[in-house]
């Protein structure tokens, strides 16, 4: 008797935990989704102002994905969205782009399907995520214009604006602040809010490691080589990135986003003398590499996941997803260390 009520009990437990043929379980080397039932913030401005893509469409079509059998379960959901205006990013009006959407969360999620959308997205991996999708109304759209009007990773506190040099201190920008004249400025620093400006493009690669591993480091072992390029056929002040002496700053100039928070990159130290815009001959690229392993307050994974990077330069970013082994990347991350290399 006892043990027929056990195998009962085993056969209940394994109905509730085990994914049903078909569902979708985590995967490793993908990203988590969201935790929880996470309604839409009443204040978008964190959420838009660090989005990699922020633009109004009309959702055309809804397709519904596979449902995880997980507790909350995962939802999710193929968008087709046709680009009416953009805000930032790399999408085109008049675009038709597919996007994803996974939300995990107790209710099944509802879009404004043939409605104009205001949407939040990053792009990695080749596909395109939506972090927020709500109807575009007035109040919503003015706000999303506020937000990207800002360079990335900028936040308000108390009033005032924040910029990502704020935890440098005071020294993170000369004095007197040197900001342009109706330039927003960083209420910590003085530091002004500077774009990279139309005509420039920003790219990212992985530094391909000493030794691929298969299963182990397929992303590599933390460096980024860091692009930026004169797109155009004239010469071009890049206000975003920095240079004093003919040299440029590369560590007062980039912003890492991660875990939702908005970093220097690794080396940055305040300066002394105010900068100038770098310039750039047509056509010119360069190029610098960052070891992202040098990053303080990051959460980085145990075992084998997806961790995502986005790497900023005033508006324009670029996501990229780091699959982290820690028996073998806690090694490296470990002995990370000194400057930026050339």
């Amino acid at each position: 008797m006892r043990r027929s009520v056990c195998l009962s009990l085993a056969i209940v437990m394994l109905t509730f935990t085990c994914p049903v043929p078909g569902q979708p379980r985590p995967m490793p080397g993908r990203p988590r989704p969201m935790l929880g039932r996470k309604p839409a913030p009443k204040d978008p401005f964190a959420t838009l102002q660090k989005a990699q893509i922020v633009f109004t469409a009309e959702l055309k079509k809804v397709h519904p994905g596979p449902v995880g059998m997980s507790m909350p379960p995962m939802y999710t959901h193929r968008l087709v969205l046709s680009v009416k205006t953009v805000l930032r990013g790399r999408v085109k009006a008049g675009e038709e782009v597919i996007a994803h959407h996974v939300a995990r969360q107790m209710e099944r999620p509802t879009f404004p399907q043939g409605k104009l959308c205001l949407v939040a997205a990053s792009e990695a991996l080749g596909s395109v995520r939506v972090q927020f999708i709500a109807r575009a109304d007035d109040k919503l759209v003015t706000a999303a214009k506020d937000a990207t009007s800002l360079p990335l990773g900028w936040s308000r506190k108390g009033g005032k604006l924040v910029s990502p040099w704020a935890r440098l201190g005071k020294g993170a920008w000369p004095k007197p602040g040197g900001g342009a004249a109706g330039k927003a400025v960083c209420g910590v620093t003085g530091r002004p809010a500077l774009t990279a400006g139309s005509g420039v493009t920003l790219k990212v690669e992985p530094v391909a490691p000493p030794k691929r591993i298969k299963w182990t480091n397929p992303d590599g072992d933390g460096e980024y080589r860091i692009i930026v390029t004169n797109a155009t056929d004239k010469a071009l002040g890049v206000p975003a990135l920095l240079s004093l002496g003919g040299k440029i700053l590369w560590n007062e100039s980039l912003v890492i986003l991660c875990q939702g928070k908005a970093r220097p990159a690794p080396g940055a130290r305040g300066l002394t003398a105010v900068p100038k815009a770098a310039v750039l001959k047509p056509g010119q690229t360069v190029s610098t590499v960052v070891n992202a392993f040098r990053l303080k307050d990051v959460r980085w994974p145990r075992g084998g996941y997806r961790i995502e990077l986005q790497f900023c330069l005033g508006e324009l970013s670029v996501t990229k997803s780091f699959y982290y082994m820690s028996r073998h990347h806690d090694r490296i991350r470990a002995r990370a260390g000194g400057a930026m290399r050339k």
